[in-house]
């Protein structure tokens, strides 16, 4: 089955069924006939922009954001980026990208959730995050994007 059956099934369970975990999330889409494990789950979670919420029983679930809370979201995320990130400098198709102590891990996760089209992957230490894309062209592209998204 392909990605979008399965990301198709996933809206369909969360939306009928209270899901608190990726295990459960995993064993439901196994129960119905997806070759799945967690770790594919978990990118499936991140790739839908799924988040928890609280039910009327104070338990945890899976919910689709709405429009409000993904602007809201992204409006943090820029915040945090805006915050934290002091200095963006690139060579060839890498980036580093300097923050203050203790805030590079959570501006990486914002990097990674704002969903940056020349963004590889991402490596965060305590303050300096390095960034990979596909070329030396993307990387000055991605410097451009993110100090437009500071400033």
């Amino acid at each position: 089955m392909s990605k979008k059956e399965r990301h198709n099934k996933i809206l369909a369970l969360i939306e009928s069924i209270d899901i608190e975990t990726q295990g459960q999330l995993t064993d439901l889409l196994i129960e119905a006939g997806f070759d799945v494990t967690q770790a594919t789950v978990s990118r499936d979670i991140k790739e839908l922009k799924l988040i928890k919420t609280t039910n009327y029983a104070n338990h945890y679930k899976y919910t689709v954001p709405s429009a409000n809370h993904a602007g809201t979201m992204q409006t943090r995320l820029v915040g945090v980026l805006q915050h934290a990130v002091t200095s963006i400098k690139s060579a060839q198709n890498m980036l580093s990208v300097k923050t203050i102590p203790g805030s590079a891990q959570g501006c990486a996760m914002a990097i990674e959730t704002l969903n940056f089209d020349e963004v590889l992957g991402v490596l965060a230490g305590d303050d300096t995050i390095f960034i990979m894309t596909a070329s030396d062209k993307s990387a000055s592209e991605l410097v451009e994007k993110l100090q437009n998204v500071i400033s």
